[in-house]
């Protein structure tokens, strides 16, 4: 694998395993970072032979197969990769799969496992975005829900699917049992035909499409034909750190929703002790592009701008917020607006996401701040240095925050031509600074 996108399986892949699927044979890399890192879990698999039986009465009627397809929350690309290597099997080749999931991880992993399976560009194409974020329209949407998107999104995913569906098009998704009637009742709400549902040990599948009065645009649809953030809001709140306030908006899908992690804490008392220094390099800088990767809700990038703004009035700060949950990156860029514009950059770390990081500034970063989401049996620390050498000029400074164990790992391996500035551990977490000599 020397293809630049499948570098990511070899950092972060954790088995491949074989799947069939009506007679054709495909292999799947998967990631202790995504969901079902073991296996296909069983909702896609009863999704998929949901798929077949469809697939299999289309073609004994001599119908057309579908075109335009949606692959929402697609994770590693199993079920995108699954239809679009068996049509190309029988030689359809007039069709289009779009593959969507919030972490840019899934993203990198569905593309590589397309190219795996001979499956690219123009028939699969994967994108770093939310749920049916795309306008359409679809001939099928499929997916297999997120249980944990929150109750207000999956209920806007019943409607928005019905907003962007072909008119003769059909949403197939799977979601588990406990949530399935609550679903159920939302398909009938919307107004919509259910057309059928099929139920396994642990999941639901639901078929359905717009009904005839929505054909003729029914109400259920005309606010959604343009994607809304709205449903997504979780909680609106004004918080402090240090003695700092600031208004923050939370998102369903997104970490520390309701309070800040104590690595915000910590991250703010270290630039405090820091500041001069800090604010030195950026003084140096005309453009001051500070780097927050992995943001969340935004609460220190939001601290930090307005910690800023109070020691030095009227300048300002370029935020770029990287990470791989385009949620999180949403998150915060709303919660700098309208004072602060920022560029987001679906990144899964430093190394594998530097080229894409540096393009986004024309160059490299004066400061950094890092919060890593740590992926299990996954050491990426090596590479990580490695990313922030090519992300920083000299005299640049880098701050990194995670658990005391995984903040020695990364200390323990300093690069040389690093000097370490500051260091704060308390609770069970760490926090350290760095200058590029």
């Amino acid at each position: 694998m020397t293809d630049p996108v499948c570098r990511v399986i070899q950092a972060y892949g954790s088995k491949t395993v074989p799947l069939r699927f009506k007679g054709v044979d495909i292999s799947l890399h998967l990631s202790h970072g995504l969901f079902s890192s073991y296996d296909v879990d069983t909702g896609t698999r009863l999704l998929l032979r949901v798929l077949s039986h469809y697939i299999d009465e289309i073609t004994s009627q001599s119908r057309t197969l579908p075109r335009r397809f949606l692959d929402a929350g697609s994770g590693t690309g199993v079920i995108g990769i699954a239809l679009g290597t068996y049509f190309l099997k029988q030689g359809w080749r007039d069709f289009v799969i779009r593959a969507q999931d919030r972490d840019e991880l899934a993203h990198q992993f569905t593309a590589c496992n397309g190219m795996e399976n001979s499956l690219g560009s123009p028939h699969l194409s994967a994108h770093t975005e939310a749920l049916l974020y795309d306008e359409g329209p679809y001939d099928w949407i499929i997916s297999n829900i997120p249980a944990k998107a929150g109750l207000p999104v999956l209920e806007y995913f019943v409607r928005r699917s019905l907003a962007i569906l072909d008119t003769e098009g059909t949403v197939f998704m799977v979601i588990v049992e406990k949530l399935a009637e609550t679903f159920k009742s939302w398909i009938i709400q919307a107004g919509a035909e259910l057309i059928e549902e099929t139920q396994g040990p642990e999941h639901r599948v639901f078929v359905y499409r717009r009904s005839a009065q929505g054909l003729h645009g029914a109400p259920y649809t005309q606010g959604e034909r343009s994607f809304s953030w709205t449903p997504y809001i979780r909680h609106r709140d004004t918080y402090k750190l240090l003695d700092i306030s600031y208004p923050l908006q939370s998102l369903h899908g997104v970490a520390d929703f309701d309070t800040p992690h104590f690595l915000n804490q910590l991250m703010a008392t270290l630039s405090a002790k820091m500041k001069n220094r800090l604010f030195d390099v950026l003084q140096q800088n005309t453009h001051s592009p500070v780097l927050f990767f992995e943001p969340d809700q935004g609460h220190f990038p939001l601290w930090f701008r307005n910690f800023f703004y109070q020691n030095y009035p009227g300048r300002t700060i370029q935020p770029v917020l990287a990470g791989r949950n385009i949620l999180a990156l949403e998150a915060a860029k709303q919660n700098l607006l309208p004072e602060t514009k920022a560029m987001l950059v679906p990144a899964i770390d430093p190394d594998l996401s530097m080229e894409d990081l540096r393009i986004a500034v024309n160059g490299t970063f004066p400061l950094i701040f890092l919060f890593p989401e740590i992926v299990p049996q996954t050491d990426r620390w090596q590479a990580y240095w490695t990313g922030l050498e090519g992300l920083m000029e000299t005299g640049s400074i880098f701050c990194i925050g995670t658990t005391a164990t995984e903040a020695d790992r990364f200390d323990r391996i300093k690069r040389t031509g690093f000097q370490r500035l500051g260091d704060i551990k308390r609770q069970g977490y760490r926090v350290l600074a760095y200058q590029k000599l």
